[in-house]
């Protein structure tokens, strides 16, 4: 499989230069960004959400080294997010592979909402649709694609990579 047609479709009529990076094939954002050489904090995770009141969908970007804290998501909107089960992922993204969620909601007419720390990195690393590419937009276009969305602090980082940076792990030397 390769890059999804909507998210190609999405990308050429939106003008956004992109590289793509092969890596081996993985099932989470974090896997993709070690395998790829890539710095998870660079790496978007997407994670789509469902209203449990009137079953509209929210795609979350986050970098992969965090999770998504549901209850910043609750505390900003209006609704009672929760994550969309597995046979919901292939009914909104028809052309991906099963998990492989690309962060580009606008070809899927899915809103949106990213967290801040995307905004910090040079250029920005997505699924491609597929568990075997990575999609590397710059910066200027990450901001003119997504700034018009809502983005706060929307996730904290995630257990496993707490390890790597507490002092425990460094023995002081950070």
């Amino acid at each position: 499989m390769s890059v999804a047609n909507r998210l190609t479709n999405f990308l050429t009529v939106s003008q956004t230069d992109y590289r793509l990076v092969p890596h081996q094939r993985t099932h989470t954002a974090a896997d993709s960004a070690h395998a790829a050489h890539i710095p998870s904090a660079r790496v978007v995770k997407s994670v789509l959400l469902r209203d449990r009141w009137n079953g509209r969908y929210l795609m979350t970007l986050t970098p992969a080294c965090n999770r998504v804290d549901l209850g910043c998501i609750r505390d900003g909107a209006a609704a009672d997010p929760v994550l969309a089960r597995e046979c919901e992922l292939s009914e909104v993204f028809p052309d991906c592979a099963l998990g492989a969620v690309p962060g580009f909601g606008q070809a899927y007419q899915v809103d949106m909402v990213w967290d801040d720390e995307l905004s910090v990195h040079a250029s920005l690393f997505f699924e491609a649709g597929d568990h075997q590419e990575l999609i590397e937009i710059e910066h200027d276009d990450f901001l003119r694609l997504f700034d018009c969305f809502p983005h706060a602090c929307i996730s904290k980082p995630s257990k496993s990579f707490e390890a790597f940076s507490s002092t425990g792990f460094w023995g002081g030397l950070q």
